[in-house]
């Protein structure tokens, strides 16, 4: 009996270092987990991808209604939408270019503002059509005070309600140096983050994200400490299109998170934004209005063809 009471020392110190060593094998992996996020990277990236994919997909909250596009109509390389109606499929489309360069042509003969035919344009076409096309004009018009003053460019936003292009509006007078229309639309963007229903509170954050302006990255940043993690994801890629270096400590205190994907997105957000300065984005940059412009339909399809490939 002796031989085995020695031995429950000897056992005790096995099982301790055994434990020690488990916990310590536990910590390692851990850490090279967290400083290695791109084992998984492929996969986390593609479901990121497929999330933003979606959020593209969103209409702007209470926007007009899509009278001749269905919601997952599909787009071309440019971000252009086609229209899938008719016996022959995506028939029916407007010649957006050709309406746009109308929109934008002020005929010595026509004695209105442009803001005047904007509003008769958009009254000749409602729905997503016309205010993508309306969109673009705007934007085009970005640099050009004599065709669309500052003043004009207020009204306009003020006298709008669809929430796509009174976006733009704000967003050109952003650009222009004027952050109050942008601050303006923000805010009342922002609304839909106080709601107890998470899918409402990720479609705010949706809208903020499009306006690339800084004022939407510090609405945004409290709910990264949301307990839903889709919120938490969307408030992620707010940050990442809004925000600045100064809101790179935010994303990080997202490393430790438990859900593998909020920590491969929080890394992949503080990479994004050190490469910005703390000062970037407190004013619309053109190039990222530019991707955020509401999708212009597709060029009008051409007529079916008759011809078959030639026998032998």
């Amino acid at each position: 009996m002796g031989t085995p009471r020695a031995s429950l020392p000897a056992l005790a110190l096995t099982a301790a270092l055994g434990v020690g060593f488990g916990v310590l094998g536990t910590r390692l992996a851990d850490g090279d987990a967290r400083q290695c996020p791109q084992a998984d990277g492929p996969v986390l990236e593609a479901r990121i991808g497929e999330r933003e994919a979606e959020r593209a997909r969103r209409p702007a909250a209470f926007a007009s209604p899509a009278v001749s596009v269905p919601a997952a109509a599909p787009r071309d390389g440019l971000g252009r939408y086609a229209d899938a109606q008719g016996p022959y499929g995506f028939q029916n489309r407007p010649d957006a270019d050709q309406l746009l360069k109308d929109l934008l042509t002020l005929a010595w003969n026509d004695r209105r503002s442009f803001a005047e035919k904007l509003d008769d344009f958009l009254a000749e076409h409602p729905g997503r059509d016309g205010i993508a096309i309306a969109s673009k004009g705007v934007f085009d018009l970005g640099d050009n005070r004599d065709v669309l003053s500052d003043s004009a460019l207020e009204s306009l936003y003020l006298d709008q309600q669809d929430p796509a292009l009174k976006r733009v509006l704000a967003q050109v007078a952003s650009m222009r140096g004027d952050n109050g229309l942008i601050e303006l639309h923000i805010a009342q963007a922002a609304a839909g983050l106080r709601s107890n229903v998470p899918a409402e509170r990720q479609q705010a954050l949706v809208e903020l994200s499009r306006t690339r302006h800084v004022a939407a990255a510090d609405l945004a940043a409290p709910l990264l400490r949301d307990p839903d993690t889709g919120v938490v994801l969307d408030a992620l890629l707010a940050l990442r299109a809004t925000g600045n270096q100064r809101h790179v400590r935010l994303a990080e205190r997202l490393l430790d998170h438990p859900d593998e994907s909020v920590r491969w997105l929080a890394m992949d957000v503080v990479t994004d934004l050190q490469m910005l300065s703390d000062q970037a984005r407190t004013r619309i940059a053109d190039n990222e209005l530019a991707a955020e412009l509401p999708p212009l339909p597709l060029p009008p399809a051409a007529g079916p063809s008759r011809c078959s490939p030639a026998a032998g």
